[in-house]
Order: structure tokens, then sequence, then C-alpha cells
């Protein structure tokens, strides 16, 4: 084989081996969509806050994390994306809650994205909480 031969072969290998890496790229469309609804604005309704999907609340990381597993592989290769408002509308507890997600994402290599609503439709952050939620008071 001349050497302008293996250039071509060496480069379509590598360029071959790029396809499953960028297919691979979560996609919000494909993976959990979520609200993080603070609980002072659950409680106009009579209800309380955490993770909401669809019209169902989870109260904390374990419950919408045991209902992502319930889901098909598609959705979890796409992870959970969750939209958040202002961080002084949360509780320092609810801001933990939202910490103790993105952990167990991580430790369970499940993509996780975050975002405020108001920074929607490109502020997502990948393992982070939204910007403002490490300042003090979450504002």
């Amino acid at each position: 084989m001349n050497s302008l031969m293996k250039i071509h072969v060496t480069l379509f290998f590598w360029l071959a081996s790029l396809t499953p890496c960028l297919a691979a790229e979560p996609d919000r469309a494909q993976g959990l969509s979520v609200h993080m609804l603070p609980d002072r604005v659950a409680q106009i309704d009579g209800r309380s806050g955490g993770f909401t999907v669809d019209s169902k609340t989870y109260s904390d990381a374990t419950q919408l994390l045991d209902y992502f597993h319930s889901l098909p592989a598609a959705k979890h290769e796409n992870g959970i994306w969750v939209v958040t408002t202002s961080p002084s509308a949360y509780s320092s507890a609810e801001r933990e809650k939202l910490r103790a997600l993105i952990t167990s994402c991580q430790q369970q290599k499940i993509p996780v994205f975050t975002c405020r609503g108001s920074e929607l439709p490109d502020g997502w952050k990948r393992s982070d909480v939204p910007n403002g939620w490490n300042a003090p008071g979450g504002g």
C-alpha cells in the first residue's frame, strides 16, 4: 500500500470512530425533563414541592432516580434535565436536594443538566447547579 493510500485509510477509520462519539451526546428531547418546583410555590395549591415530571412530583433525589431507572434505556442515555427558577425561591434544604441529585447522578454515571428557566435555552450546565445557587441565601 502506498503512503497516500495509508493516509486515506487512516483518515477514514479516524472519521468513522468519531461518529459514535457525536451520536452519544445527550439530547434533552430524548431525556427526562424535570421542573424543580419550590415548596412555597407548591403550597399555594396545597401541594409539596420537589422534582416534577408531567403532573407527578417526587420529593427527593432518591424517588426521582427510582422513577428514572424504570424508564427505557434511551432515556437513561440522554439523562435528566432539571429546570429551576430563581435560587431565592428555594430554601437551603431544597437547594441541597438538587445538589444530592447531581451527586447521585455523577456516582451512577447518569448525565444530569440544570438550567434556570430565565436562561433557557442555552444556559444548561452539566453536573453542576444553576447560576446563583452558590451565592449566600441562594440569590
